[in-house]
């Protein structure tokens, strides 16, 4: 995996960065598949010791599949192309004159936009997917056991889980605003869009955060 991105790298300087989609896919790939090359690198110690792989095959496909890393890797990958589409956005002009055919070049800065819009949404509930399967029927059973309104928010809130959907939640919402404010200036805005790109990176540590 670790030689095919390696690979993947030097296609994409060389044949995928002038392709329309195909660039931004690569990116978002790249960077989404890190979790699994890392899950890869301690399969050894997860084998012995996690119940989720311990009865899997040779190929953690469970590791991937019923864990955490299969929301992180989408929301990475959801959240990283978003991120791609703003910043062809801010370097649309260059990129036309150089003839690199990106999104925006070829179907227009609000066009653009709207593609940015929708893979924040898809990052955020992907970021969100895993702590709500967890918390929405731990919430609810908590409620339902105690009679103190107040005692029963406290305890939610101190779980693990529900902390992690509030970072999930802030950074996943972080990141669809700043996307948002992008949208609705239709992309016109170059200044904003550089903004949000810069600004994408605490959202991002944050649903990192959320997955700790």
């Amino acid at each position: 995996m670790v030689i095919g991105g390696a690979i993947t790298t030097y296609l994409y300087t060389v044949h995928l960065k002038p392709r329309t989609w195909i660039k931004n896919l690569s990116c978002a790939a790249l960077v989404a598949l890190s979790p699994i090359t890392s899950g890869l690198a301690a399969w050894q110690v997860l084998q012995d010791g996690t119940t989720i792989v311990r009865n899997a095959s040779s190929v953690p496909y469970a590791l991937f599949l019923r864990s955490p890393l299969s929301y992180l890797v989408m929301a990475l990958f959801a959240g990283i192309m978003s991120r791609e589409i703003l910043m062809d956005i801010t370097d649309c002009e260059g990129d036309a004159r150089a003839g690199i055919q990106t999104v925006p070049v070829k179907y227009g800065k609000e066009m653009a936009s709207k593609v940015a819009m929708a893979w924040s949404i898809l990052a955020a509930v992907a970021a969100c997917g895993e702590s709500l399967v967890k918390w929405v029927p731990t919430g609810i059973s908590r409620i339902m056991s105690i009679s103190s309104g107040a005692d029963s928010v406290s305890l939610s809130i101190i779980s693990p889980t529900a902390r992690k959907l509030v970072l999930s939640v802030m950074g996943s919402g972080f990141i669809a605003q700043k996307t948002y404010e992008v949208y609705k200036t239709k992309g016109d805005d170059s200044i904003l869009a550089e903004k949000a790109v810069r600004d994408y990176l605490l959202g991002v540590l944050l649903v990192l955060a959320s997955f700790l």
